[in-house]
């Protein structure tokens, strides 16, 4: 699998940031990224990310360590520029354009004129579907709207890296789904995306593999379904009378809900779903559905800041 962006021993610090102190934002980075995935790059706020984002864009420069985007060494050439997009949080747009207008001006900051730039003017306007409200007013248009313009004006250069920061914050239910569905429609089409986010349930919805990043060093990195572990199981059965209720509890089968003799059970971590249904049939319960619940995302961050700052103070 290709590389999009790859770090080595990657380092900055800022010197006499903090009351005249250094501060070592980045240490000794190590992070791959790869070619046509969805990467969630999550840690707390002043645990680097912005710092990384910066120095892949060419915004800052790294005191030490190496960067490679798309096996190009030299990030400051247009060549590399013109493959990454990019959409800040909170991005502002003057509200006196009109939403097309500002995805031009862009289009046009890249170098595109003419046809071509009407061609992919239509072509982004349309995939992020903002083609009924193109010629309207920015200051008529609403959160969900103008991060459509946000990822149009990434997407103008037709970049093959998207680097995303805090793409559904403040969004609402539908248009997180809508903005989802814009993004991995993007990875199915062999774009990669960066997504730094502290909304960890949408980043978990998403995302093909995650790294975490705590004082500036990479405490974990990998396909989620490799990083979450499996906490427990729950299972829905038929034949809950009063009597099997109380001795499910003593089976240590949680009893969740029940409605008549139709009930969800949770069996507690660390037992297997395979003994758990082998429970359910020795209490004559009949087993509707398992359904083994591995942690969440937010779990799994919890975990490993908790960890990181635990292994600080020791």
């Amino acid at each position: 699998m290709s590389t999009a962006v790859k770090t080595t021993k990657l380092s900055k610090i800022y010197e006499g940031a903090l009351r005249g102190r250094d501060v070592h934002a980045l240490k000794a980075l190590d992070l791959e990224i790869n070619e046509g995935e969805i990467f969630a790059y999550l840690g707390p706020n002043g645990s680097g990310k912005t710092t990384t984002i910066k120095i892949i864009l060419g915004l800052l420069f790294p005191t030490s360590g190496s960067l490679e985007v798309f096996g190009a060494k030299n990030i400051h050439s247009a060549a590399v520029k013109r493959n990454i997009g990019y959409l800040p949080e909170g991005a502002y747009y003057p509200e006196f354009l009109r939403g097309e207008e500002v995805i031009e001006y862009y289009g046009k900051l890249y170098g595109l004129h003419g046809r071509d730039l009407k061609r992919r003017l239509d072509e982004v306007i349309d995939l992020v579907g903002l083609a009924h409200a193109r010629k309207r007013l920015v200051r008529s248009y609403s959160k969900g709207m103008r991060q459509r313009v946000g990822l149009a004006q990434a997407l103008i250069s037709d970049p093959k890296l998207l680097i995303l920061d805090e793409p559904t914050t403040g969004l609402d239910p539908i248009a997180r789904k809508e903005i989802r569905d814009i993004l991995a429609n993007l990875r199915n089409a062999g774009k990669t995306l960066l997504i730094s986010s502290h909304e960890l349930l949408e980043a978990e919805m998403i995302s093909d593999r995650a790294g975490i990043l705590y004082e500036g060093v990479l405490q974990a990195e990998g396909r989620l379904d490799e990083l979450l572990l499996q906490r427990d199981t729950a299972l829905e059965v038929d034949g809950l009378t009063p009597e099997l209720v109380e001795k499910s509890e003593a089976a240590g089968l949680r009893v969740e809900d029940r409605l008549g003799e139709r009930g969800k059970l949770r069996a507690p971590e660390g037992l297997s779903a395979y003994d758990a249904i082998r429970r359910c049939g020795e209490l004559g319960l009949k087993l509707v559905s398992v359904a083994p619940r591995r942690e969440t995302l937010e779990e799994l961050f919890v975990r490993v800041i908790g960890a990181a700052k635990t292994s600080r103070s020791a």
